[in-house]
């Protein structure tokens, strides 16, 4: 007889919108809720509560548009294919547009990215490792960093998104990109101390998923990647879901925190996104 654990695992990711996110994190959430309740018989108020959950905790990487986005990493292949290695195929660009635009965040930051980048490399230089925790798709923004050489280490918590970023590695590394893509959970910090250093750690609008009750969480995982990177570099939503401006976009209480801990902080301001540079 199969356990209540590996019944919920099957019946939560019985929907399409689960069925991606790799089976460890969808695990620790049903442990969490067997641990609150005294479950002797699934019920579908069970199943309810931890999809909730999860949507609650991971929304934001739940995307639509996959199929797209796979016909588009084809498109880039056959492009690539066909152009001279020792400079950047006409037409990438386009295509990466194309496909920043089939994940929320990323289509956020299209008209950004350039700028973004030459602020934070102002602030940390160019990097040869980056880390990015929480990436979605944003490791397909390479072109936009304007590095020929980057060693890139690409970590979230959606199979597909994983399996796709690595194709890309793959597509890209005669141009200098030299990726891997792994599941990690960002709450788990065992698992983050394990993760190589690099010259700048990403966690882009990661602080408020994983502070669902307190700040606690995110200054955990602060302190730990401080060890392992001179640059954290931490960004949060300026803008509520349906898009109008925040009342108070800088997130002072996290500003508090870095002070707190020793930490100092430059700010980068675009039109939907507050980037925190972090460094001792």
């Amino acid at each position: 007889m199969e356990s209540l654990t590996t019944q919920l695992l099957q019946e939560i990711k019985k929907n399409k919108k689960y069925s991606s996110i790799a089976d460890e994190i969808v695990l620790e959430e049903i442990n969490n809720h067997l641990k609150k309740n005294k479950v002797e018989k699934i019920t579908k108020q069970d199943i309810k509560e931890i999809r909730s959950k999860l949507h609650r905790l991971y929304s934001s990487y739940l995307r639509g548009k996959k199929s797209k986005r796979t016909k588009l990493l084809h498109e880039l292949k056959n492009v690539i294919s066909r152009e001279d290695t020792s400079k950047k195929p006409l037409g990438v660009v386009d295509i990466i547009n194309k496909i920043l635009s089939t994940a929320v965040s990323a289509k956020e930051r299209l008209e950004d990215y350039e700028e973004i980048y030459n602020k934070i490399f102002q602030i940390t230089d160019k990097p040869k490792t980056i880390i990015d925790i929480g990436c979605g798709l944003n490791p397909i923004s390479y072109p936009y960093m304007q590095i020929d050489n980057l060693n890139y280490f690409a970590y979230d918590i959606d199979n597909e998104d994983i399996n796709f970023l690595n194709e890309f590695f793959k597509i890209m590394r005669p141009f200098g990109l030299n990726g891997n893509a792994q599941i990690l959970d960002a709450k788990n910090l065992t698992n983050v101390s394990m993760i190589p250093n690099g010259d700048i750690i990403f966690l882009l609008k990661l602080i408020d998923l994983i502070n669902t009750k307190d700040a606690k969480p995110g200054e955990e995982l602060i302190k730990i990647l401080m060890n392992k990177t001179k640059f954290i570099v931490a960004s949060f939503a300026t803008r509520t879901i349906g898009g109008k401006p925040m009342n108070l976009p800088r997130r002072k209480g996290f500003e508090l925190m870095l002070e707190r801990i020793n930490l100092k902080f430059e700010i980068i301001k675009t039109r939907n996104e507050i980037f925190y540079v972090i460094s001792r």
